[in-house]
C-alpha cells in the first residue's frame, strides 16, 4: 500500500494545526528518505514531519546514531531538520505519517523536534492507531465541511502523544545551549536596540518559545535580562569614566535619559551620580 494525501489550505488561518500532507507505505521496501537541512521539499523548511510506525520495522539516522524502529514508535521532525530514515528491506514497516504546521505547535509539543528528531514510544498504540486512520480517511473524502474536523483530529492525536509517549533518544539540550548563545550575544550588543523577536531570531525560534524557554533558563524575562545588562554596562561607564549620565544613557541602549535613571534606581537603589559618587577612584 502507498498512499499520499495533500490537504488544501483551510479558510480559517489560525488553527493550532493543520495536516499539510498525510499518507502511509505498507510492505514497501523501497521506502527511503534523505532530506538535507531546511530543505523546501513539501514545505518541510517550515512544517512539522510526524511517523508512526504500525509494523515491521525501519530506521532513522542522526549525525552519530542508528535507531531501529519498530511497532508502537515513531518520531517527529521540526521545521528545516535534517531528515534521514528508511524501511527494513527484509521487514518493511507498516507506516503512516503527516505533516503538519499551525499557530504556535511548538507551544503544544512542548519544543518537542525542534533541535533534533524526537523518536519515541506509545505505551498504547491502538488510540493513535485510531485518530490517524480518522486523519486519513478524512483525507480521502477531504471537502471544506471536514476543515474543522481534520484540525481537532490531528490536535486529539498530537495531544495524545505528547502527553503518552515516552522517549527514545537521549535529547542534548540543544534548546537551553541556544537561548544561552543567544543570551551572550544580546549581553555583548545590550548597546543596539534589541527587541525580543530579533533575539529568537538569532536563536532560530519563536518569539513565544523564546520568551518561555528564556524564562526557564535564566529565571527572568528576556525584557528583565537586558535591563540588567544594560545596567551593569552602564556601573563600568560610571565608574571607569566621566561621561554625562546621557551619554551614559545613550552608551548603554536608552533612548530617554529618564527612563535609565528609573530603571538604575530601581535596580541599584541609587541614583547613577550617587553610584558614580559612591564608586570615583
Amino acid at each position: 500500500m502507498k498512499e499520499h494525501i495533500f490537504l488544501p489550505k483551510p479558510i480559517f488561518p489560525r488553527h493550532i494545526c493543520f495536516p499539510d500532507f498525510i499518507g502511509g507505505y505498507s510492505e514497501f521496501p523501497e521506502h527511503a528518505v534523505n532530506r538535507e537541512f531546511a530543505t523546501t521539499e513539501n514545505n518541510l523548511d517550515r512544517y512539522y514531519n510526524l511517523h508512526i510506525v504500525l509494523g515491521g520495522k525501519g530506521y532513522l539516522h542522526t549525525d552519530n546514531m542508528t535507531y531501529e524502529l519498530t511497532q508502537g514508535q515513531g518520531f517527529l521532525y521540526g521545521p528545516g531538520l535534517r531528515q534521514t530514515y528508511h524501511s527494513d528491506a527484509r521487514d518493511p514497516w507498516s507506516i503512516r505519517w503527516v505533516h503538519f504546521y499551525g499557530v504556535r505547535p511548538e507551544e503544544l509539543l512542548d519544543g518537542k523536534g525542534l533541535d533534533e528528531p524526537w523518536l519515541f514510544h506509545l505505551p498504547d498504540l491502538a488510540p493513535v492507531e485510531a485518530l490517524m486512520e480518522r486523519l486519513l480517511g478524512l483525507g480521502r473524502s477531504y471537502e471544506v465541511d471536514d476543515e474543522y474536523a481534520a484540525a481537532s483530529t490531528l490536535y486529539e492525536l498530537l495531544t495524545r502523544i505528547q502527553t503518552t509517549a515516552s522517549q527514545l533518544n537521549v535529547s542534548v539540550h540543544q534548546a537551553a545551549d541556544k537561548i544561552r548563545a543567544a543570551a551572550n550575544y544580546v549581553r555583548a550588543n545590550c548597546n543596539q536596540p534589541f527587541t525580543l523577536e530579533q533575539a529568537a531570531t538569532i536563536a532560530g525560534y519563536s518569539s513565544h518559545y523564546f520568551s518561555r524557554k528564556f524564562n526557564q533558563t535564566f529565571g527572568k524575562s528576556f525584557s528583565d535580562f537586558l535591563t540588567e545588562a544594560r545596567i551593569l554596562r552602564a556601573k563600568q561607564l560610571l565608574a571607569s569614566t566621566r561621561l554625562a549620565v546621557k551619554l551614559i544613557a545613550l552608551e548603554t541602549g536608552f533612548s530617554q535619559t529618564s527612563y535609565f535613571s528609573k530603571c538604575f534606581r530601581d535596580q541599584e537603589g541609587m541614583t547613577p551620580l550617587q553610584f558614580r559618587e559612591r564608586h570615583k577612584a
